[in-house]
């Protein structure tokens, strides 16, 4: 199995925005060659000079620092969003427009995924079977329209992310519902399958269990997103001795399971989302310690 290991920016929300900032900690604080651009980060002047400023600058920073960057994912300003699921139509299609220039920054940026968080529904939506039905059709619907034009763009697939409420895409039934494999004329759509989501995902007992979701979709996994968690919420917390002493999550457990499942070649990111008020300098030493658990885990197993 060929397994390699890189971090969401996501960690650099609010902290270290100018890319040569956030680039400089991965290569030289973390030691990492692999980054996935939060959208967060990415989100620049609202202008198409703006974008394309922060872009040229984002491509420049990789290249000045040796990263590699093959995937952009949504964030959490987008978590906070219904997206795709929204009940109004005209939103919708703004949701859709939002996903596309996000599939075009992707493009430009020389990624080769986007994704993350698709939508969600509303309460009043997910408790009348009728509407429920019609806003899952929308979403499917929605997806292969994007998913098509990621093909034209170039991209090679769309990620859809496991999240943790049923009003979302958050049990391996309602993740299946969407999946789509390659076509001539679509890209297909993904699972980035998250660690720390299945704890608390409210479904069956092994919808709540992470190497259940290994075992299950196996190499239909394109990434796996890595946060510590003690089953109990959606902590991203880091792999510190601190967390992991009652984490859940055991790298050396995750990676077995991967390679049991008849995994060839998988992503995996590192998903640390620190408190904003945390010390600054706290934050790159729970990183790093965070990189050491998962490459010794590597390591041990001739992957890294």
């Amino acid at each position: 199995m060929r397994a390699r290991l890189g971090i969401n920016n996501c960690f650099a929300v609010k902290r270290w925005p100018c890319p040569d900032d956030w680039a400089a900690i991965v290569k030289n604080d973390l030691g990492l060659d692999t980054v996935e651009l939060s959208l967060d980060v990415l989100a620049g002047p609202d202008t198409v000079a703006g974008r394309d400023r922060l872009a040229g600058q984002t491509r420049v920073a990789l290249v000045r620092h040796g990263l590699r960057a093959d995937t952009v994912f949504t964030g959490l300003a987008a978590y906070s969003l219904n997206l795709l699921m929204h009940p109004d139509a005209e939103y919708r299609a703004a949701a859709r427009r939002w996903y596309r220039e996000a599939i075009d920054l992707t493009a430009q940026l020389g990624a080769t995924a986007v994704g993350g968080h698709v939508g969600t529904l509303t309460v009043p939506d997910w408790s009348d079977p009728a509407r429920r039905a019609r806003r899952w059709a929308d979403l499917r619907e929605h997806l292969a329209e994007l998913a098509a034009y990621a093909h034209q763009c170039g991209l090679d697939h769309l990620l859809v992310e496991n999240l943790v409420t049923d009003r979302e895409p958050s049990t391996m039934a309602l993740i299946e519902n969407i999946l789509a494999e390659r076509s001539v004329a679509q890209a297909p759509v993904q699972l980035c399958l998250d660690l720390g989501h299945p704890f608390v995902c409210g479904g069956s007992p092994a919808d709540r269990d992470p190497y259940a979701w290994l075992e299950h979709f196996g190499p239909r996994i394109a990434e796996v997103q890595l946060q510590q968690s003690d089953g109990l919420a959606d902590h991203h917390w880091p792999f510190t001795p601190e967390r992991n002493a009652t984490g859940l999550v055991d790298p050396a457990r995750v990676l077995d399971t991967l390679a049991a499942a008849g995994v060839t070649d998988v992503l995996l990111i590192l998903e640390v989302i620190p408190a904003f008020e945390a010390d600054d300098q706290q934050v790159i030493s729970d990183l790093r310690a965070s990189v050491k658990v998962w490459a010794d885990a590597l390591a041990e197993r001739g992957l890294r």
